[in-house]
C-alpha cells in the first residue's frame, strides 16, 4: 500500500487527538469499504486472512442481518501515515510504508466483506463459478479488479456499516517516531486472540529477511512466512536448518547454548524460539521502524547466506539416501516406514507402493522412495563439518563443493551410519531423536574432508 490514498466516509465518527497516537473511531459506509478493498494488500496485518468458519459467519451476518453487523463485529483497524479531514464526515488516508501501515487487524472481516460484495455483484450462480477455490485474501484482488464495474452497479444496494478505527501519528517528526514505535505492538496486541505463532511474529519483525534474501527466488513464494498465507513449505523447517551454519559461529550467541541438533527434528518450534532470541538481540540486529529490525552481525549474515545451499543439499541427501543405504545394507525398501514408487505396482492396492511419485521437501523433485526425515536429519547436520568460521564469517571449508562431497561420500558414511538405524530398530523417530546419530555423521564427514 505504498503511496496509496483512500477516502473513508463515516456514518458517525469521533476523533481523539490528546494521546501519543491520534485516532478515529466510527462506522464506515459500504462505498468506503469498496475503496479500501481496491487498494488493500493486508501486508501490515500479522496474519493472512483465510476463508473458513470465521469468514462464513461474517458473510452470514452481512447477508441475513446487515443492520447488526456494526454491533456484532469488531471491525477493521487501519494505520495510516496521514489522515486529513474532508467535508461530510470524510477522511482521506495516506499510506506511505506498507510494512507498518494498512490493515493491522480485521483482515478476515475485510475478506468476508469483499466476498459478500462479489456474490451480490456476480449473482448466486456466477459467484459459485468465479469464487470456487478462493481460500485466501491474496486470491481476491485479481477477481475484484476483473469485476469492478459490476461492483459499482450494485454499491447503492449495500446496507451495512463497518466499525473502523484509524490510528495515525501526531504532527511532526516526534509524532511519526512514536507512531512507528507503537504501531506493531498495537497490531500484535489486537491479534492476541488469534494466537499468533512465533513464526508470524518473527516474520513481521523482519527476522526472516536474511533467509528470504538468501534462498532461491523460486522457493520464496512456496514458503509460509506467516500464519495462513498458504505456503507449501513451513518457515520453521528453514529456521531449524539455519542452525547448521549458525552453530559454526565462534561466539557465545543468544540462543546458541540452548540449541541441540536433535531439535531440528523433534522440536522445530524451539529452533524458532532460539532463532528469534538471537535475532532480537541488540548485538545482532538494530531497530529500523518500530519493532522491525535489520540484521547487522556479519557472522550471522554469512551463516544465513549459506541458506541458499541448504534446501538443495537437504533434497539431495533425501534423494540419494536410499541408494547409499542399499550399498551398505540391501533392503531399505523393506523398512516398515518406507514406501516405494514403482509405476508397475502403483495400482496394485499394496499400501507399500505409492500411487504417485513422492517429491523432495523443498524443490519437489520426483524420487522413488518416501520415508521419514528422522533418517536424514542427522545427515543434514553433518553438513556443519563441511563449514568453518574464518575471520568471523561462516563459509564452506576451503571452498569445498558440498554437492560433490555428498555424492562422493554419502555411501561411505552409510557404511557406518546404517548400524545406528539398525540399533534404533529401524524407527526413524528413535534415530532422529538420538544425539549420537548426529555426532557420528558429523565426525564421519569431518574424517573424510581429505578424500
Amino acid at each position: 500500500m505504498n503511496n496509496q490514498r483512500v477516502m473513508i466516509r463515516f456514518d458517525e465518527v469521533s476523533q481523539r487527538d490528546k494521546y501519543g497516537l491520534r485516532r478515529l473511531e466510527g462506522t464506515a459506509v459500504p462505498s468506503s469499504m469498496i475503496q479500501l478493498i481496491d487498494i488493500a494488500d493486508l501486508r501490515a496485518n500479522p496474519r493472512e486472512a483465510k476463508v473458513g468458519d470465521v469468514t462464513d459467519e461474517i458473510e452470514e451476518t452481512l447477508k441475513t442481518t446487515p443492520q447488526w453487523f456494526q454491533f456484532k463485529s469488531k471491525g477493521i483497524l487501519i494505520a495510516a501515515a496521514n489522515c486529513m479531514p474532508r467535508e461530510r464526515k470524510r477522511f482521506e488516508l495516506t499510506f506511505e510504508d506498507e510494512d507498518i501501515e494498512g490493515v493491522l487487524d480485521g483482515g478476515h472481516n475485510l475478506l468476508a466483506i469483499a466476498l459478500h460484495i462479489l456474490r451480490i455483484a456476480l449473482g448466486v450462480e456466477r459467484a459459485k463459478v468465479v469464487l470456487r477455490g478462493v481460500k485466501r485474501w491474496e486470491q481476491v484482488p485479481a477477481i475484484w479488479r476483473a469485476h469492478r464495474n459490476q461492483i459499482d452497479e450494485i454499491k447503492q444496494d449495500l446496507d451495512f456499516l463497518t466499525p473502523v478505527e484509524v490510528i495515525y501519528p501526531q504532527d511532526g517528526a516526534a509524532g511519526r517516531d512514536e507512531f512507528e514505535d507503537a504501531v506493531l505492538d498495537v497490531a500484535r496486541a489486537r491479534n492476541n486472540n488469534a494466537q499468533l505463532t512465533e513464526e508470524t511474529k518473527a516474520n513481521k519483525a523482519g527476522f526472516y529477511d536474511a533467509i528470504r534474501d538468501s534462498i532461491d527466488d523460486k522457493l520464496v513464494s512456496e514458503i509460509e512466512w506467516k500464519t495462513n498465507d498458504g505456503g507449501r513449505i513451513k518457515v520453521r523447517d528453514l529456521v531449524a536448518l539455519s542452525w547448521i551454519p549458525l552453530s559454526k559461529i565462534d561466539e557465545d550467541l543468544p540462543g546458541k547454548k540452548d540449541f541441540s541438533p536433535v531439535a531440528m527434528y523433534r522440536n522445530k518450534g524451539a529452533c524458532v524460539s532460539w532463532y528469534n532470541k538471537l535475532m532480537e538481540s541488540d548485538d545482532i540486529s538494530v531497530r529500523t521502524k518500530g519493532d522491525i529490525r535489520e540484521l547487522t552481525h556479519k557472522g550471522v549474515k554469512s551463516a544465513l547466506g549459506l541458506m541458499k545451499d541448504i534446501p538443495h543439499l537437504f533434497d539431495l541427501i533425501y534423494s540419494e539416501f536410499p541408494e547409499a543405504y542399499n550399498q551398505a545394507s540391501p533392503g531399505f525398501g523393506r523398512i516398515s516406514s518406507v514406501r516405494i514408487w514403482d509405476e508397475s505396482k502403483a495400482r496394485s492396492g499394496d499400501p507399500k507402493y505409492l500411487p504417485n511419485p513422492p517429491r523432495t521437501k523443498f524443490y519437489g523433485a520426483e524420487c522413488s522412495y518416501d520415508f521419514p526425515e528422522g533418517f536424514v536429519m542427522p545427515i543434514a547436520w553433518g553438513l556443519s563439518a563441511l563449514m568453518e568460521c574464518k575471520d568471523g564469517k561462516v563459509q564452506w571449508r576451503h571452498g569445498r563443493d558440498p554437492v560433490k562431497f555428498i555424492k562422493k561420500n554419502l555411501g561411505k558414511t552409510l557404511q557406518v551410519y546404517h548400524g545406528m538405524i539398525h540399533m534404533g530398530g529401524y524407527d526413524p523417530q528413535k534415530v532422529g531423536k538420538t544425539l549420537a546419530c548426529y555426532n557420528l555423521v558429523a565426525n564421519d564427514f569431518k574424517s573424510r574432508l581429505g578424500d
